[in-house]
């Protein structure tokens, strides 16, 4: 049995986005930091590897930042890391329909005034909208702005009808929206987080709704943190977990590793998932109020997949797709043999397909987008990748939301942080960021 005094001021459990997160705010609050990540690789689900077959770099799910993810560009700018994501000077989205029609969304204002304005704009420009249903938006979205739309315990899908929006306006905007920032549907999603969404992100100053697209594999936005925080007198461990935290009479005392060696240390913050976390919490304190709803909490698939073909795809960066199992696909360049266009495509909630096998999810995917691209109608499949996270995100319904656990543990020392714990935001990569700085400031 080894046992060592720490050198380290705080540890941090995982190497995902909030682990790293609280690590840097760690240092610049003057500690220093050990991070322990029980795999081979940092970045948690935002990671990415080489595809055998095709020899591309392609990530485990595809992510897309906006304008107003502060905490996490804080996090790439300390890493050196945004020169390698792409910016839209303001959001601008295409909407493609199985019977090969098409709309955009710009949302562009007048000048350079883009933010609310942009966006209402944008909304009253969508052809795939009647006179009504733009009105009901358009004063939906001034009553968010002016805070007048009160979600209390609600869903999103609640919230909406009670907003008189129609369900041709719930299906073709509402629904994309809270798939792709909430990873769930709307009967099921807080409707306090889809307002806080909406005036974060689309409803928000300036940039905030632009997105923001990563132009290399997701692992290589984090592949500095190691030098980083060697430079800083931290450290990372990685493929070796923690067996348990180590808690005597509600005070923290440090962690031991799955190779029995303890390390000693007055401050741990856990970055690690929910589930994880029960695994390795002292039956002393697994029960306390704080931590007894963990086991409780759902989660939500996400499936992303790879396509490639033999044709060339039409000119543009993303699309949403609509009527059809495929919500977003976002076009990649490829080195394969013959291949000329790798295609990058999400379902987000994808609790009805998940179980359905890899080969029928790539096949169904390809016939529709086959079809909500006449171009692409001949063109064959020559490869695919099916990914399935079936944990991908905790569901954040208004019961969990009111449950999410604070940064701050009733154990001395001890601190929480990840995307599902109490930060107000949806459970996504600013979320993350957000939380490990909130954590690291409790020390």
């Amino acid at each position: 049995m080894n046992s060592q005094n720490s050198k380290y001021d705080v540890i941090v459990l995982g190497a995902g986005v909030a682990g790293l997160s609280a690590a840097i705010h760690a240092v610049r609050r003057g500690l220093k930091p050990l991070v322990i990540e029980s795999t081979a690789y940092i970045g948690g689900r935002a990671r990415s590897f080489t595809d055998r077959v095709s020899g591309d770099i392609i990530d485990n799910g595809q992510h897309v930042m906006m304008g107003c993810y502060a905490s996490f560009f804080g996090l790439l700018t300390t890493l050196g890391s945004m020169g390698k994501i792409k910016k839209q000077d303001v959001l601008t989205i295409p909407f493609h329909f199985p019977d090969g029609s098409n709309d955009l969304l710009h949302a562009k204002g007048i000048g350079n005034m883009h933010g609310p304005l942009g966006m209402a704009l944008g909304l009253l420009r969508l052809s795939f909208l009647i006179g009504k249903d733009k009105r009901n938006l358009l004063l939906f979205a001034i009553r968010v702005k002016l805070g007048l739309c009160k979600p209390g315990s609600m869903t999103a899908m609640e919230l909406l009808l009670s907003e008189s929006q129609s369900q041709s306006v719930i299906e073709k905007v509402w629904v994309p929206v809270i798939l792709a920032t909430m990873n769930g549907k709307p009967e099921e999603v807080s409707a306090k987080i889809f307002i806080t969404v909406l005036n974060r992100a689309f409803f928000g100053p300036g940039d905030s709704s632009s997105l923001y697209i990563p132009q290399c594999g997701l692992s290589e936005l984090f592949e500095p943190f190691q030098s980083w925080i060697e430079q800083q007198g931290g450290a990372i461990i990685q493929s070796n977990g923690v067996r348990h935290i180590e808690i005597t009479d509600e005070v923290v005392r440090g962690v031991r590793l799955l190779d029995d060696t303890f390390i000693e240390c007055p401050n741990v913050i856990s970055a690690i998932p929910p589930h994880a976390l029960l695994h390795i919490l002292p039956e002393s304190v697994k029960h306390h109020n704080h931590f007894s709803s963990l086991d409780r909490i759902r989660y939500s698939p996400i499936i992303s997949l790879y396509l490639w073909f033999d044709k060339a795809f039409p000119g543009i960066d993303l699309a949403a797709i609509m009527e059809s199992s495929t919500q977003w696909i976002f076009r990649k360049s490829t080195i394969m043999e013959h291949g000329e266009s790798l295609l990058a495509l999400t379902i987000s909630a994808g609790d009805e397909i998940v179980n359905m096998s890899t080969e029928d999810i790539a096949q169904t995917c390809a016939k529709e987008v086959r079809k909500c691209f006449p171009e692409m109608f001949d063109a064959r499949l020559m490869h695919w990748k099916v990914i399935k996270e079936k944990m991908a995100t905790v569901l954040i319904d208004p019961e969990t939301e009111e449950a999410r656990p604070d940064q701050l543990t009733p154990v001395k020392g001890f601190y929480l942080a990840g995307d599902w714990t109490n930060t107000g935001l949806p459970a996504t990569l600013e979320g993350a960021a957000c939380s490990g700085g909130i954590a690291a400031s409790l020390i």
